[in-house]
């Protein structure tokens, strides 16, 4: 009887697997961060098996694709296309992908645990925001007890007493070599020679070599061109020891390392605080014309009003009339590197553009036409200033057109992000320069309707070659308990504009917090999206899972219809509930390329080895196949790539509406971990 038993048993694994095979739309690729060395890093007293354990990688986005490649058509290697990500050991307070904090604040006044209190409080309406402020200023699993011993992993208050107890990078920056595997990315930041040599002896000595890496770092974008290939992101400066503190030269500047070069993005010429202080980021890039790379992002065109207490945090000891004196010393760097008070400095940014060749350092150039040529400081209130940057851009019809947000002069009364669009003027040929383009806001965006704030901030996030264009809208208003997110569709060719709401899918229901992140040629879209209705005002954070929206007019596969919109969970499903797919649920999608790659960022389930804590070399998988199933361990947050199988078809998972705990409270850490994410541009 156990011989037949057995035999059955055979039978039906067999008949199972022939099953599987063709069960899944997407198979799920882990990107490696076991050999990235991160763990083996100096980290204040963490001990390194410590470090193991809480590490995270995020898959940021993907390479993008040649040709005419579709992996639904054509089998594709996973090797082929590379994730770009970042490792973090906890929580950033402040990303460093953010011109101004949680893309909302133009005061710039977010900075403290209290600031992050009352900035969760009105924008997502938490009952648990002295937690979630806590944890951003802290670091991820503070005492509660004694927050200021150094139990946290990140937070924000580690950053600004680096003055004092020196600084080691929380987020390091990584590429796919190629294997499934993540190799750590350096920069200009990291090296002396990357400095300007008039400047470094006010500085110090260069604390960042070896296993003490003090600048943190982010990728936004890689790609090809005749130049050779490129990474490019944002850096920290490293700091420089003098005197007994800490200090660095910017908060952020962004970077392009372009074959050998390793190229420093540096704001406009003119005041000398932004030239010694100021920052850069560097979003997205493509060739343009042929034999220059075209780099857009933005960069600091003047301070913002540092006479202004709220631009300090309130429990750092420094006199307060301090910052605004970094101004009038901004041309002495012996005198701006020596005070505690000018690492606080904060700028007014506008969107730009850099034409890089592959020198050492490249000026920004600003788009010229800032609408209706608004001063740094808003008129109406000089603690506001003015916010813009170009998040994204493509070539269209031969031409780039960049995408991301300037700032809105809201009645004439007040400064607010404004999600725009920027492309040549008509004629324009050649290199461009800062009196090439145009800026135009995107239609049935307006902060206000009629003398009620309907928004508290719009973007655009992505834009393909066929001229469409994604964004996000944060409600001022709560609707449906939630402060929502509401993403859009516009295609700027047509003049159309459409939100991704229940009329698209019921994924998109009422009062959803959405993020679109990328767009390809194909019109398919992918971000997240809240995957539960609990109330947020008064509650609790909704948990949120990965979705694709085919808006097309032509499906992809045949899995996958036009006008479909998934939860790629239920992509990701191959009805095999001990296999590897299983131990993955897909929380963000990040990127796509025009081959049908996806990058992700999943939460996978590992045996707890005590306290919640993961055993990275031990992963299972979750209970049940379903959506939103128990891992029966502890979970982790781990980088990932989405291959297309050709022989598509979809599983859907089930909804298990009862409750789901985790062993020794790990999804909080998890949770918390996928919050800093929340409103960050990720390239396709």
């Amino acid at each position: 009887m156990r011989h037949k038993m057995f035999k059955f048993s055979t039978l039906a694994i067999v008949v199972a697997s022939v099953t599987q095979a063709q069960a899944a739309v997407y198979d799920v690729v882990e990107v490696s961060g076991d050999a990235s060395g991160v763990d083996a890093l100096q980290y204040y007293d963490k001990n390194s098996s410590y470090l193991t354990s809480q590490v995270q990688f995020y898959g940021q986005g993907i390479s993008p694709s040649t040709g005419t490649e579709n992996c639904f058509e054509t089998s594709c290697s996973s090797t082929s296309y590379k994730v770009f990500g970042e490792s973090r050991f906890g929580s950033d307070g402040i990303d460093i992908r953010d011109e101004i904090p949680y893309q909302l604040d133009n005061f710039q006044q977010i900075n403290d645990e209290w600031s992050l209190e009352r900035h969760c409080s009105s924008a997502y309406g938490f009952n648990t925001c002295d937690t979630w402020a806590e944890t951003r200023f802290f670091g991820v699993g503070y005492n509660s007890d004694n927050p200021e011993d150094g139990s946290g992993y990140g937070g924000l208050r580690r950053e600004q007493f680096a003055w004092q107890n020196n600084y080691y990078a929380n987020t390091l920056p990584f590429l796919d070599n190629g294997a499934d595997a993540f190799e750590r990315v350096t920069t200009f930041a990291n090296d002396l020679a990357g400095y300007d040599s008039s400047v470094t002896p006010s500085l110090g000595t260069l604390v960042d070599g070896g296993d003490h890496v003090s600048a943190n770092g982010a990728v936004s974008a890689v790609g090809t061109s005749t130049l050779g290939d490129y990474t490019l992101g944002v850096t920290s400066s490293a700091y420089f020891a003098n005197n007994n503190h800490y200090a660095r030269q910017f908060n952020k500047r962004g970077f392009v390392n372009l074959s050998a070069s390793k190229v420093s993005l540096l704001p406009v010429a003119g005041n000398d605080l932004v030239k010694n202080m100021g920052q850069t980021l560097a979003w997205d890039a493509v060739e343009y014309p042929a034999g220059n790379l075209l780099v857009v992002g933005s960069a600091a065109f003047a301070p913002s009003n540092l006479n202004d207490n709220i631009k300090l945090p309130d429990d750092v000891p420094i006199n307060r009339g301090d910052l605004n004196n970094c101004v009038t010393n901004g041309a002495t760097p012996g005198t701006i590197f020596n005070s505690w008070a000018c690492q606080f400095t904060v700028f007014a940014n506008e969107a730009a553009f850099w034409n890089v060749d592959g020198s050492a350092t490249s000026e920004a150039q600003l788009v010229a036409a800032r609408a209706s040529d608004r001063p740094a400081l808003d008129p109406d209130d000089n603690n506001r200033s003015f916010q813009a940057s170009a998040r994204a851009v493509s070539l269209v019809d031969g031409k780039p057109v960049m995408v991301g947000y300037t700032t809105d002069s809201v009645d004439n009364d007040y400064y607010a992000v404004r999600a725009a669009i920027f492309k040549l003027k008509d004629g324009v040929t050649g290199t461009p320069t800062a009196e090439s383009w145009t800026v135009s806001y995107i239609p049935n965006l307006n902060i206000e309707q009629g003398n009620d704030r309907i928004y508290r901030y719009t973007i655009a996030t992505d834009i393909n070659d066929q001229n469409k264009v994604i964004g996000v809208a944060k409600r001022a208003k709560s609707t449906e308990r939630s402060y929502a997110e509401m993403m859009y569709l516009y295609d700027a060719t047509s003049n159309s504009f459409k939100w991704l709401d229940s009329s698209v899918s019921s994924i998109f229901f009422a009062g959803a917090n959405g993020y679109p992140s990328a767009i390809n040629k194909n019109d398919q879209i992918v971000g997240w999206v809240d995957a539960e209705t609990v109330n947020q005002v008064n509650g609790r954070q909704r948990r949120q899972r990965a979705f694709t929206y085919l808006s097309g007019s032509d499906a992809v596969t045949d899995a996958l219809p036009a006008k479909s919109t998934w939860m790629l969970d239920d992509l990701t499903n191959d009805d095999n509930i001990n296999g590897d797919a299983n131990q993955f649920r897909i929380a963000q999608a990040t990127g796509i390329n025009d081959a049908g790659v996806i990058s992700a960022t999943a939460l996978k389930c590992y045996v707890d080895s005590g306290n919640g804590v993961p055993d990275k070399s031990r992963p299972i998988p979750y209970k049940t196949l379903s959506k939103n199933a128990e891992c029966e361990g502890a979970e982790g947050i781990v980088a990932v790539k989405l291959i297309p199988r050709v022989d598509a078809q979809v599983q859907p998972r089930s909804d298990d509406e009862s409750s789901v705990s985790r062993k020794g409270g790990s999804i909080g850490i998890v949770t918390l971990s996928l919050m800093v994410l929340l409103g960050l541009r990720r390239r396709k």
